[in-house]
């Protein structure tokens, strides 16, 4: 049984994987030490790729990829799996049986519609299941739970043998109001586990237990649809690192900022969607909070995509229902926002012969055109090689050398001789348009939430953050800056890091103007307790060691959208249900406003949540009392660069990371060079080193 504290001995190991697009990036815990390392993503099989960083990290520590997997006790993966199936929507065939008369509500997708204000112009969003693999059932439970039609068995067996005959892989059940009552469901899974075996098959009111048939019934079907990839990436790592030696503990990373086991993952896979982004997230919560900082920007920069998101009071917030493309699901993860702009994104001019970068990316194969593999067009690390940013003898600590002659032919041929631009202008111009990217990604979380930059720091990690992170902030007036140690692989990290989570979600509909129904939500609320407690305990976890946070969503009567706030602990009274309509009116104007209140509308709770953590041992990191005045050290190198910013060339130090110790201060420009990646400090920025590694960037004026 898993306690609050658990204590690595010597000779073990903890592993946390991040699989990106570009580069499987990965921290290895020793009772004393992180180590980290970094591969290109094979994304054939996800597997070589993660071994590959495996073996880099046992390098480090004198011992062969064998030696370390038989003494790791834990291995946490965040990975791109799920959210690529959904993104791309590919993945299992997916079948449906749904209520009768409802065969249209994916295609009308609860009204979707696109920012084209010409009603002409709307598109209708994609097929995600063949009009042929939908079945419709004669069923029917009411708003109050109470079964109005049974479904007929022989009708339910008619209906799962079309779909095993159409190549069916996975099918989800929706029928009306199941989370009320699941029992036509339950009914629909017996049939089909005698009929259709082989399917995997996810009820709507298992996955999402809450009101709104829509996004219910999406949910269980991007769960199918994610169901096969996810299935196949678990057991070639878990056959993988067993044939190497590991037989440790495996869990991943969700979405909404925690671990779960394998039991938990196979069963809801759509949970790991955006699991990769995430880890960054609570890995800069956490030294956040090491550092006493508590309104927190992030980004992280890889090979794909800029991935940002705001910490309010050290509170990441969550995205409810959460949204891919046109569709709505019940999922809840980090609201995190994704943009094109990668180290791996490419430049490119559009039909009116300005330069755009991204959203496509050129990824880990064949990569950017400098990565000799193939690749033709310019992508952004093609640019900061030819700035001179990137040194290309030393990629990667010196595994990899990059192709300069590549770079600047790419970057001539797409955008420099079209538009009658030396090479370097060019560079520029696609660092340029990376860095509007990157900042306007910031707004969107901050200053379009209400919250000004200035107020915040920046937490920069990624592989290719640091080049861009100071002209980031400039262009948002956000003063400082923070980039954390083992910042090239910082989402492994936070994935390694992290706690045990569970959530649980339930409709309840109560108006608290009516204190009878309090019975009810006390046990509905018991029951999420309890399943909270034996999900733990089947994952080896003691649930007296839980925290656990209570949430509801509130509306005023005859609104559509809720507002989520905390509601108090132990069974609500009708003291409890008059104190939170009292209080409601201000939660909803800190949203919407002043006055926008419905001064004297009842207020209902919606729906109630139950988020179960079990808080894990944090591995050490570095620490050494900071050197007062500590003198700058010697470079070891000058390199000649073109500024961007500035639009010149410069000769600039260049210093190793080793040799800025805590305490040390440098001025820009300059760029330390890190190894797996690289510090860009531009002229009017500075740079100081804390107790704990980080770096701590400043700009002047």
């Amino acid at each position: 049984m898993l306690q609050a504290k658990e204590t690595m001995t010597d000779g073990q190991y903890a592993i946390g994987v991040d699989v990106g697009g570009t580069h499987t990036d990965l921290i290895m815990a020793t009772p004393s030490a992180l180590i980290r390392s970094k591969a290109f993503t094979t994304h054939g099989n996800y597997s070589e790729g993660i071994l590959r960083a495996i073996g880099l990290a046992a390098e480090q520590v004198g011992k062969s990829t064998e030696e370390v997997l038989t003494n790791c006790r834990a291995f946490v993966n965040g990975s791109t799996i799920v959210t690529n199936a959904i993104t791309e929507l590919r993945g299992a065939k997916v079948g449906v049986l749904i209520t009768r008369g409802f065969k249209d509500t994916f295609r009308l997708a609860g009204g979707a519609r696109t920012r084209e204000y010409d009603d002409q112009l709307q598109v209708p969003p994609p097929e995600v299941v063949a009009r042929d693999c939908i079945v419709e059932i004669a069923e029917r439970v009411d708003s109050s739970g109470s079964v109005i039609v049974a479904p007929d068995v022989e009708e339910l067996r008619v209906g799962a043998r079309a779909l095993k005959a159409n190549g069916v892989e996975a099918v989800a059940v929706c029928f009306l109001w199941s989370f009320q009552n699941p029992a036509n469901e339950l009914l629909a899974k017996e049939v089909l586990t005698e009929e259709f075996p082989e399917a995997f098959v996810t009820l709507s009111h298992a996955t999402h237990p809450v009101i709104g048939e829509f996004p219910r019934f999406m949910t269980a079907v991007f769960n199918c649809l994610s169901h096969r990839a996810t299935t196949r990436y678990i057991e070639g790592l878990r056959s993988e690192l067993g044939r190497a030696g590991f037989a440790g503990a495996m869990t991943f990373f969700q979405g909404i900022g925690g671990s779960i086991g394998i039991d938990a993952v196979e069963e809801t896979p759509i949970t790991l969607m955006q699991s990769g982004p995430a880890g960054g997230v609570m890995g800069a919560r956490q030294i956040a909070e090491k550092l006493g900082i508590r309104n927190v920007l992030v980004g992280d920069m890889g090979g794909t995509s800029f991935d940002t998101a705001v910490l309010a009071d050290l509170t990441p917030t969550v995205a409810r229902e959460a949204a891919f493309g046109a569709y709505r699901t019940g999922i809840n993860i980090l609201d995190i926002v994704s943009v094109g702009a990668g180290g791996g994104s490419l430049a490119w001019l559009d039909g009116r012969g300005v330069p755009q970068v991204g959203p496509h990316s050129a990824g880990s194969e064949p990569g950017p055109a400098c990565y000799g593999r193939g690749g033709t067009r310019p992508a952004v690390t093609d640019a900061n090689v030819i700035l001179g940013l990137i040194d290309p003898d030393n990629y990667l600590k010196g595994a990899y050398k990059l192709d300069v002659n590549a770079a600047r032919n790419a970057v001539d041929a797409e955008i420099g001789r079209p538009l009658g631009w030396s090479t370097e202008r060019a560079a520029a111009a696609i660092y340029d348009l990376a860095v509007i990217e990157m900042a306007n990604a910031l707004r969107m979380v901050s200053v379009e939430r209400g919250y000004h930059p200035r107020d915040f720091t920046f937490f920069s990690y990624g592989g290719g953050l640091g080049l861009f992170a100071v002209e980031i902030c400039r262009r948002l007036g956000c003063p400082n800056i923070i980039v954390p140690d083992n910042c090239s692989a910082f989402s492994a990290y936070g994935v390694l890091t992290a706690d045990y989570v569970r959530q649980y979600n339930r409709t309840v509909n109560w108006a608290l103007d009516d204190p009878s129904q309090a019975g009810q939500v006390n046990a509905a609320l018991d029951e999420m307790l309890a399943q909270a407690c034996a999900d733990a305990l089947s994952e080896n976890i003691d649930a007296d060691a839980l925290e656990i946070e209570r949430r509801g969503d509130f509306r005023f009567l005859g609104q559509v959208h809720e507002v989520s706030q905390p509601i108090p602990d132990g069974p609500l009274t009708a003291t409890n249900a008059s104190e939170l309509a009292a209080a409601f009116p201000a939660v909803y104007e800190a949203n919407y406003g002043e006055g926008t209140a419905w001064d004297g509308s009842p207020v209902v709770l919606v729906n109630i949540s139950v988020k179960a953590v079990f808080r894990r041992e944090k591995p050490a990191g570095r620490e050494q009392e900071p050197i007062s005045d500590a003198a700058p050290p010697e470079p070891v190198a000058v390199r000649r660069i073109f500024q961007p910013f500035l639009r010149e060339q410069t000769d600039v130090p260049v210093y190793a990371e080793a040799d800025v110790p805590p305490g040390t201060t440098l001025h820009g420009p300059c760029i330390v060079d890190v190894g797996d990646t690289t510090l860009y400090v531009p002229s009017g920025a500075t740079c100081a080193r804390d107790r704990y590694f980080n770096f701590s960037l400043t700009l002047n004026g």
